[in-house]
This record gives structure tokens, C-alpha cells and sequence, in this order.
């Protein structure tokens, strides 16, 4: 009899048992379920959160890189005689003067041995008209200013600002590399016809690295650095560099003298390429004024019109 009563006690005990398994498994479900459900939701509220936040902060303060894959389109450069213009280019020669950089090239310890000047402004207007980058490129949006020169007095040495506006692109937003070509090739050969014998002389090789693309609307400076003069060739190398001091271009040239060059008169060449006043034969615009002969392999130079 007590064991029929004690099976009878273990199996009540174990229905009991499964029977509050089941009510909690049924009531814990729920409850976990409901659990996930709210971490779920606190994560895409909080991945979204991040999301539009950030797409705020890209739409107010766009990173570089998206104005080069989706650039802004420019409006068109403005008339050179409409007075916004005027006031544009007033506003940027008032800027190239106050730029840090040059302002503190012009308190070197050194600045004695530096000469400034803007040869552009040399070219009389008939013929600035038929120049590339002192005429054709002239204008708002464009070399909207004239060039502005820092030359060492010996001529091993040159800092050249320059304005590049927004007309002047290939890409969107970034200036055309070619542009950068011509624009190192004058500034290139300014150091170099200057160290040779006759002021003289044709691009013979150009080499050019570009570094990084250099962007629209801004200033930039071009050094640029005797490595070796030496008969009728000088070897010049140089950088285009932004106002930060980011290498932008690397560049070296080789300029050679026509053999024909003792011919022409070099001191017309001096006074387009703003050297001091106080040079050997300094040429002005006027009746005696040089001017302009093609040479052979297509180089230009000037010769005295008294004496063509």
C-alpha cells in the first residue's frame, strides 16, 4: 500500500512539473520575442540616425573628393567689360598682393637679392592680342590677372603667382593639365633663356609629372630652379604648388640657343621677360619697338625693327 501511494506521489509531482514547464515557456516566449523585436527597432533607429546625419553634414561640408566624382557646374566667365568683372579682377589683384605666402617672401632675410615684376604687362596691346596665355587666356575666369613674378637677381631663381579661374578646366572644377604644360613651359623657360649666352632659346624637352589635380578659382606658385647653364643649353626644373604648399606638378626642361641666335637682339627679349630697368639695353614700346619674327621649328622672338 505505501508504494502505491509513493508512485502515486511521484507522478502527481511530475505532471506538476511539466505542467509549470509549459505555463513558463508559454509565458517567456512572449516575452523574448518581444525582446528581439526592441533591439531591432534601437538598431536601425540608430543606423538610420547616423545615416542622415551624415548625409547633412556631406550636403553642408562636402570632402574634396566629391567635388572631383560630382562637380558643380560653374556659371560662364563674365564679360571683361561688365563691372562685376572689373570688380573681380580688382578684388584678385588686391588679394595676390596680401598673400601670405608672398608676403612672407618678400620679408625674407634675403629679399635684397629678389627683384618683382609682371612681364605680361611688358607686351604692347597689338601684340598681346595674338599671345596665348598674355592675350587669348586673358580675362574673368580665365589668367585674370597678370602673373606676378619674384626673381632672384642672378636668375637662378624663380616664384611665379598665378591665378587659375574656372574657364581653364578640362574635368569639371580641376584645371587642364595642358594648361599646366604651358603655363610651366613660360615659366620654365623664363630662368632658363635668361642664363644663356644670348637670351635665346626653344624648348627642347619638357618633362612633367602631374601629383595631384589642381583645382579651379585659386591661387598657385610656380618655383622654378636653375640646375645647370652651360653653352647654348640650361636645364631647369620646378613645381606647381597651391597656397598650402601641396606639390600639385613636378617639372624639368631642357632650352637650347638657335645657332642663329647672335642675330637677333636679346634685349628685346629681356624687357618681355620683366627685367629690371636698369639691364643692358633696355627696349620700350615706341617707333623703335621690336617686332615679332617667326624662327625655324616654329620658336618666336623679337628683333629691333630698325634692324630686321
Amino acid at each position: 500500500m505505501f508504494s502505491n501511494a509513493a508512485r502515486r506521489h511521484l507522478a502527481n509531482v511530475a505532471r506538476s512539473s511539466r505542467t509549470a514547464s509549459v505555463r513558463s515557456a508559454s509565458t517567456s516566449a512572449p516575452s523574448s520575442s518581444s525582446s528581439g523585436l526592441w533591439r531591432n527597432f534601437r538598431l536601425l533607429a540608430g543606423v538610420s540616425t547616423v545615416a542622415a546625419t551624415s548625409y547633412y553634414i556631406g550636403a553642408l561640408y562636402p570632402p574634396e573628393f566629391a567635388h572631383l566624382l560630382s562637380p558643380r557646374t560653374a556659371p560662364p566667365p563674365l564679360h571683361p567689360d561688365d563691372p562685376a568683372a572689373l570688380a573681380h579682377i580688382a578684388e584678385l589683384e588686391d588679394q595676390i598682393q596680401h598673400l601670405p605666402i608672398l608676403e612672407a617672401h618678400r620679408a625674407r632675410e634675403d629679399k635684397d637679392e629678389w627683384y618683382e615684376t609682371r612681364p605680361y604687362l611688358n607686351l604692347p596691346e597689338e601684340r598681346r592680342v595674338n599671345s596665348l596665355t598674355a592675350g587669348t587666356l586673358k580675362g574673368p575666369g580665365k589668367l585674370a590677372i597678370p602673373p606676378l613674378v619674384r626673381s632672384r637677381r642672378d636668375h637662378t631663381e624663380n616664384w611665379i603667382f598665378i591665378h587659375v579661374g574656372r574657364a581653364l578646366c578640362g574635368h569639371e572644377g580641376v584645371i587642364h593639365g595642358g594648361l599646366l604644360a604651358t603655363l610651366l613651359d613660360e615659366s620654365l623657360a623664363r630662368v632658363a633663356l635668361l642664363n644663356l649666352p644670348e637670351k635665346v632659346g626653344v624648348t627642347a624637352n619638357l618633362n612633367i609629372n602631374y601629383k595631384a589635380p589642381t583645382l579651379a578659382d585659386q591661387f598657385i606658385v610656380i618655383k622654378v630652379k636653375l640646375d645647370e647653364a652651360k653653352g647654348r643649353k640650361s636645364r631647369v626644373s620646378g613645381t606647381v604648388e597651391d597656397m598650402a604648399g601641396n606639390v600639385l606638378v613636378e617639372a624639368n626642361a631642357l632650352f637650347i640657343q638657335p645657332r642663329y641666335a647672335k642675330l637677333l637682339n636679346s634685349g628685346a627679349v629681356r624687357h618681355m621677360l620683366g627685367e629690371p630697368s636698369h639691364s643692358k639695353e633696355p627696349i620700350t614700346p615706341g617707333t623703335v619697338a621690336p617686332v615679332p619674327v617667326k624662327l625655324p621649328g616654329g620658336a618666336q622672338t623679337l628683333v629691333d625693327s630698325r634692324n630686321p
